[in-house]
C-alpha cells in the first residue's frame, strides 16, 4: 500500500511538471525578449472591420517608439512622453499617457502579463519563414488602467534564440473584439531619442 502510495505520488508530481513546462517555456521566452533590449514589433490590427499597422521600436530600459496606427505617432523616453496625432506636429504628452506607455516597458508589467496566464498549451514545432519555431496557445486575463481583457495568443518562439518572433492575438476588452497579428525582429542598433 505504501508503494502504491509513494507511485501515486511520483505520477502526480511528473505530471504537474509535464503541465507547468509549456508555461514555464513561455515565460522563459518573454524573458529573453525583455533581456534582448531591443526589438522592433510589426503590427497590424483589426477592430471592426478596420485595419490599421503600426511599427513599434523598443529599446529596454523605458525607451520606445510607436509609428502608424488611428492615434499617430508616440514616443516615450525617460525623460517623458510626445505624441504627433495625423497630420499635427510633435507635442510634450500629458503625464497619464507618459505613465502608460512606460508602464508597458517595465518589469513588472512582464510579471502581470505572467500572472494572467490562465493555460498554456505547446503545440509542436513547425517552421516559419524558414526556421523552427515552437507554438503555444496562451489563453490569458489581464487588467490594464482598469480595463480588464481577455485574450487567447498563438505565441511562436524561434527555436534558436528562444524568443518570441510572431504572435496571433484574439482579444476581447470593453465589449469589443479585435485581432492583432505582430512579427517581431531584434535589432541591437535601435536608438530612439526625444523628437526634435
Amino acid at each position: 500500500m505504501t508503494v502504491m502510495r509513494f507511485l501515486a505520488v511520483v505520477t502526480l508530481l511528473a505530471s504537474s511538471s509535464a503541465l507547468a513546462a509549456p508555461k514555464d517555456e513561455v515565460f522563459a521566452a518573454w524573458e529573453a525578449m525583455f533581456a534582448a533590449k531591443s526589438y522592433r514589433a510589426r503590427i497590424e490590427t483589426t477592430v471592426n472591420d478596420q485595419v490599421f499597422q503600426q511599427v513599434v521600436d523598443v529599446v529596454l530600459p523605458g525607451r520606445m517608439r510607436m509609428s502608424g496606427g488611428p492615434a499617430g505617432d508616440m514616443v516615450v523616453t525617460p525623460e517623458g512622453a510626445w505624441m504627433k496625432p495625423p497630420g499635427e506636429g510633435w507635442t510634450q504628452a500629458p503625464a497619464a499617457t507618459s505613465a502608460l506607455g512606460k508602464q508597458f516597458l517595465s518589469r513588472d508589467f512582464i510579471e502581470q502579463a505572467k500572472a494572467g496566464v490562465q493555460s498554456v498549451e505547446d503545440l509542436g514545432t513547425e517552421d516559419l519563414d524558414g526556421k523552427p519555431v515552437r507554438i503555444y496557445q496562451l489563453e490569458q486575463t489581464m487588467t490594464i488602467v482598469g480595463v480588464e481583457s481577455s485574450s487567447s495568443t498563438r505565441l511562436y518562439v524561434d527555436v534558436a534564440s528562444g524568443r518570441p518572433v510572431r504572435q496571433e492575438i484574439e482579444s476581447r476588452a470593453m465589449g469589443r473584439s479585435s485581432r492583432t497579428v505582430q512579427t517581431l525582429e531584434y535589432l541591437a542598433d535601435l536608438k530612439i531619442d526625444a523628437p526634435e
